[in-house]
């Protein structure tokens, strides 16, 4: 059947809005696999100025091409339902008896005659397809119902919900960049005194001494693999990227993990909250709100550095931003204020990857740095009989280290 002016418009906008998304996805895909969506080809293709509008374009394109596939699948059926209803009309016609004997012509129909009469394969025929369709109406003593019948065809739909899991929260927010080494090293200085003094004619100067120590952080990688058969890659045709869409996911969620709680020891990463140096404020008797600027202090006089951001449990942030003073008023603004999450001055991320009552404020942009070896690649292979099987291996990982620089520019709040 022939498409409709109207449905063939929809496909082909569909078409068009499709390949628009997928020329985007592809331009701000940067080096390592990481997504960036500040490239110059991309923000020109969608006509905007930064990568928030990129962002927000991109998101948009989604609503309208799933709008779309929406709107192609209800005029698809109702295109279909009124070819049916066409028919049956035409079936329900006498068949005319031209050539037929009199005494004949109010006898039942065969088999044969009711197929080769039908509508449905005469059009078969002239429009020459092999094999025709024959559409009859016979009369049947026994009624084929779905529950003794053939079970009709349902589909799963076109929307797949996602199982409720901790998204990736801080990845995005660490300085990163790509190396070729496998430990990325750096020099601390361990040993700092000062000795300068006013000194009298002919008086000593005073000794300064420094000592500087190698310290090392190892590349570390972080895999996952899942066997599937033949099958269900044949026969589903978004199972492949579904998969590399998962797997992928996977791996940034524990990266993003690892670097807050991850506890060093092989093949951990080190992560900031278990990482030696960081100093510790404990909530007390305190507010958390004062608790968590006590460690700002700590951060900016013990460990001279200047805090940038607050990571904390979303329960905790919940709590602080829900206090209320003795008259009911919101500390934190009421609840019409509209903003980012921030406090003192700083943003808030929340994260589930910390456990609640603790929340961790520092210097990240200064001195913890994520580095990529590898970014995300998914290969396929065969493990054991797999090949005589019929299944296969889909496997992804990355290698990355994350490095902190200063342990003293970072202080955990505990209690909360």
């Amino acid at each position: 059947m022939a498409d409709s002016s109207a449905l063939a418009e929809k496909r082909q906008e569909l078409s068009a809005k499709a390949a628009k998304w997928s020329d985007a996805d592809k331009l701000s895909t940067g080096e390592g696999g990481r997504r960036d969506m500040s490239q110059k080809p991309l923000l020109e293709l969608l006509g905007v100025q930064n990568a928030e509008e990129a962002k927000s374009a991109c998101d948009s394109l989604c609503v309208e091409i799933q709008g779309l596939m929406s709107d192609i699948d209800d005029m698809t059926v109702k295109e279909q339902r009124s070819l049916v209803a066409n028919v049956q009309d035409a079936l329900k016609k006498p068949i005319r008896n031209v050539g037929l004997p009199t005494n004949l012509a109010n006898a039942p129909r065969t088999f044969g005659q009711a197929v080769v009469e039908s509508k449905s394969f005469m059009e078969g025929v002239r429009e020459k397809r092999h094999p025709s369709r024959a559409d009859i109406d016979f009369e049947v003593k026994t009624i084929l119902e779905t529950g003794a019948g053939w079970q009709p065809r349902t589909g799963n739909g076109d929307r797949l919900v996602d199982k409720v899991i901790r998204p990736v929260q801080l990845l995005d927010r660490i300085p990163s960049d790509t190396t070729d080494l496998f430990e990325i090293p750096f020099m601390e200085e361990t040993t700092r005194t000062q000795a300068a003094a006013e000194t009298a004619e002919k008086g000593s100067y005073a000794e300064d001494a420094f000592a500087f120590t190698r310290r090392t952080s190892a590349v570390r990688k972080i895999g996952s693999q899942i066997p599937v058969t033949d099958e269900q890659l044949q026969d589903v045709g978004s199972m492949r990227s579904l998969l590399d869409n998962r797997l992928t996911f996977g791996l940034r969620a524990r990266l993003d993990q690892q670097i807050l709680v991850g506890d060093g020891t092989p093949p951990n990463i080190q992560g900031v909250f278990t990482v030696s140096g960081i100093q510790t404020q404990a909530k007390g008797a305190d507010s958390a709100a004062n608790a968590i600027f006590k460690a700002m202090t700590l951060v900016r006089i013990t460990g001279r550095a200047v805090p940038d951001m607050i990571v904390m449990h979303g329960t905790d942030w919940q709590n602080i931003r829900l206090a209320q003073n003795a008259q009911g008023d919101y500390q934190f603004g009421p609840p019409t204020t509209v903003g980012a999450d921030t406090m003192w001055g700083l943003p808030v991320v929340q994260s589930e990857a910390l456990t609640v009552s603790n929340a961790v404020v520092g210097a990240w942009s200064t001195y913890s740095q994520l580095l990529y070896k590898k970014g995300v690649e998914v290969q396929t292979g065969f493990i054991n009989t797999q090949f005589i099987l019929g299944e296969l291996t889909i496997r992804a990982d990355l290698r990355a280290a994350f490095v902190i620089y200063r342990g003293a520019a970072f202080a955990k709040i505990t209690g909360l």
